[in-house]
């Protein structure tokens, strides 16, 4: 473990990446920052990620980790992977473990949030009266909230960065909070997740890890300086093209967006080099030199809701790609009563918003012990081909259990123990 002695530097960035410097066979133990520093803040402050070497062990003890308002950045990533560069090297064992109570929390006043789809704007109000109030602050596209379409009113997202020379004007891979890339034998666990700035987790040509025990807490908002403000894609949890062997358990808490999805999209689009700030994925996107579909992954024991109320638990998507072997097992709707988020569990897309479904697109998923109270139980809206769907229940009365969105939707796919309280177990939507 590390000398605490080494925990020296100008800043709590600079102690962090010291002392993971100087910690002996690869593991690297922090406390809660009172221990180290009588100062009275008791978080460590990030004005930039914290880079995990190969071969490294991050301990968390008790701690608490909170973006500083000057940090455009991840809380972790992966070392071999960043700005410029263009094909990271793989990387092996490396491993983000809490103890007790670790929360990695977001800015007070992010500079950036959102997906590379998102145009940041300062201020970005999340309710139409804001819109009113702030209306000589707010750009044009967004005075007419209330009347815009859903993609419209879903196009900024919060960030203090909007309208600053030389600052990129999207949101980025650098809004993810642990951001993993060609990484082998990892694992993250044991952590609280609150108020993220994009996606939670985001993994891309991963492989043979884990990621259990983790809590999180976003609503696709935030309220800064007494303004409730949009923050966008605030997923909990998300597998990227090319991972595969990997185990997600033990879930909890609410997101702002999907709270797990496995999201491989390889539709047509501009080529960008690895390390770019034009795209979410850290990763280049070249998929004749790199693997773009997902497979063998298990999920189980996942207890939460997208607080957003749009998206669902879980999400499996593949555009020009494939998703096979997927094991989902034992999915509890935590949603209050009366709040009906988009649905449990998503399977495809419906053509178009990233490209075209594939009639073997997703195939080999069993599915067990869903228990909800959701808009859908399982949505259908690409193909899924041989696979198992069995001890689901929807206990809205106004939705089915199964909702097909296209013919030919399910193919050789097995039913059994499919239940609601409504008047259609499957209802064949076309």
């Amino acid at each position: 473990m590390n000398n605490l002695d080494n925990f020296i530097g100008d800043s709590d960035s600079d102690k962090i990446e010291n002392a993971i410097k100087a910690c002996k066979n690869g593991e690297f133990m922090l406390p809660s920052r009172a221990e180290i520093v009588k100062d009275g803040r008791d978080y460590w402050l990030l004005d930039r990620a914290v880079l995990i070497p190969e071969n490294t062990t991050i301990l968390l003890r008790n701690c608490k980790i909170k973006l500083s308002d000057n940090c455009r950045d991840n809380f972790f990533r992966s070392a071999n992977c960043g700005l410029g560069i263009n094909n990271p090297e793989i990387i092996r064992n490396i491993h983000i473990k809490g103890e007790g109570l670790c929360v990695l929390e977001g800015a007070d006043h992010p500079r950036s949030t959102g997906d590379s789809s998102k145009v940041l704007a300062f201020p970005c109000p999340k309710r139409p009266e804001d819109l009113c109030r702030l209306a000589d602050w707010v750009p044009a596209e967004r005075k007419s909230l209330g009347k815009t379409s859903f993609w419209d009113e879903h196009s900024h997202s919060y960030g203090t960065d909007a309208g600053k020379k030389g600052e990129s004007q999207r949101g980025d891979w650098r809004n993810i909070g642990i951001l993993f890339a060609n990484a082998e034998n990892w694992s993250i666990e044991n952590l609280r997740l609150v108020d993220f700035h994009g996606w939670g987790i985001s993994l891309e040509a991963c492989a043979y890890g884990s990621i259990k025990n983790i809590d999180f807490d976003a609503c696709m908002a935030k309220e800064i300086d007494g303004l409730l403000h949009n923050i966008e894609n605030q997923d909990g949890i998300d597998l990227r093209n090319g991972c595969h062997d990997i185990m997600i358990s033990d879930i909890t808490g609410g997101t702002g967006d999907d709270l797990i999805a496995l999201t491989a999209i390889a539709g047509p689009e501009e080529y960008l080099p690895g390390g770019s700030l034009g795209s979410t994925h850290v990763l280049h996107n070249d998929w004749t030199r790199r693997d773009k579909n997902i497979h063998n992954v298990l999920i189980r024991n996942v207890k939460g809701y997208s607080k957003g109320g749009i998206c669902f638990h879980i999400r499996l998507l593949a555009v020009e790609t494939k998703i096979w072997n997927v094991v989902i097992d034992g999915v509890i709707d935590t949603s209050p009563e009366g709040f009906y988020s988009g649905g449990v569990l998503l399977l495809g897309e419906q053509d178009g918003a990233y490209g075209s479904n594939q009639p073997d697109s997703i195939s080999r998923i069993t599915v067990s012990n869903m228990l909800c109270d959701s808009s859908n139980a399982i949505l259908v809206n690409g193909y899924v081909a041989n696979s198992v769907i069995s001890n689901v229940m929807n206990n809205n009365p106004a939705a089915s259990a199964i909702r097909v969105c296209r013919e030919g939707g399910l193919k050789n796919v097995v039913l059994n123990g499919i239940c609601t309280v409504g008047e259609k177990i499957v209802d064949e939507d076309f």
